[in-house]
C-alpha cells in the first residue's frame, strides 16, 4: 500500500509538471484544478491521504488532456475596435472572466474550453500585409465563426442580448439540439448551442 508521504510526493511531482506546461489552452483546466483543490481540502480534510488520492486522480485527467493537446491546441483571437467594451461584452454575455492583460492592446479571457484573446485593432487598419482589405466592424460574414455551448439556450440568449448581442432569426431546433445565430456588437457572428440527448450523435454516423 502506498504511504501518505509517497502520495504527497507524487502529487507534488505531477503539479510541477502541470505548472511547467506553457500551453495557454490549459488555463481553464488549471483554474478548475485550483477550485478542486479547495473542494478536496474542504470535503476530505479529515483524511490527508484521501485528499492526496483525489488530487492525484484529478491531475491524471489533466495530464491526459495535456497529452491529447500535444497534437494540436486551439487559441481564439478576436479583433475588436474597442477593447474595454469588448471585454465587458464577452464577460457579461458569456460568463467569461479576464485572465491576463497583455499590454494595452490584448486581453485574455478564460472560462471557455479554449482561451480567447481580444485584440485591439482600429477600424480601417490593414487586415494583413498581403491583401487590400481593411478592418470593418459593421456586421460582416466570414467562413469561420464561434459556437458557445450552453446548458439553457433561453437563459443564455437573454444574458447575451442584455449585454448587447443581436439574435439573427428564430432559435433553430433539431434532434441534436437548439442553436441561436447571433452577432456581437463588433460585427462578428457567433452561435449559442444547447445539445439535447446524445448531441450530434443523434444524427451523426461513423
Amino acid at each position: 500500500m502506498v504511504s501518505e508521504e509517497e502520495l504527497r510526493a507524487t502529487v507534488e511531482r505531477m503539479e510541477a509538471r502541470l505548472a511547467a506546461l506553457a500551453d495557454p489552452s490549459l488555463l481553464e483546466a488549471r483554474r478548475l484544478y485550483g477550485e478542486l483543490q479547495a473542494q478536496f481540502e474542504n470535503d476530505l480534510g479529515d483524511s490527508p491521504r484521501d485528499v492526496a488520492l483525489a488530487k492525484s486522480a484529478a491531475l491524471m485527467v489533466l495530464q491526459g488532456l495535456a497529452k491529447a493537446r500535444e497534437r494540436a491546441s486551439a487559441l481564439i483571437n478576436i479583433d475588436v475596435a474597442d477593447l474595454p467594451a469588448a471585454t465587458k461584452f464577452y464577460c457579461q454575455a458569456l460568463g467569461l472572466t479576464v485572465g491576463r492583460r497583455l499590454g494595452k492592446t490584448a486581453i485574455e479571457l478564460v472560462g471557455a474550453s479554449a482561451a480567447i484573446y481580444l485584440l485591439a485593432k482600429p477600424a480601417g487598419s490593414p487586415a494583413t500585409a498581403t491583401i487590400g482589405q481593411r478592418r470593418d466592424y459593421a456586421r460582416h460574414w466570414t467562413p469561420v465563426h464561434l459556437d458557445f455551448v450552453v446548458r439553457d439556450i433561453d437563459a443564455a440568449l437573454a444574458l447575451a442580448r442584455a449585454a448587447g448581442a443581436v439574435l439573427e432569426g428564430e432559435i433553430e431546433k433539431d434532434k441534436w439540439g437548439h442553436i441561436a445565430l447571433m452577432a456581437d456588437p463588433f460585427g462578428n457572428g457567433f452561435c449559442l448551442v444547447q445539445f439535447l440527448g446524445r448531441g450530434y450523435d443523434e444524427v451523426g454516423k461513423a
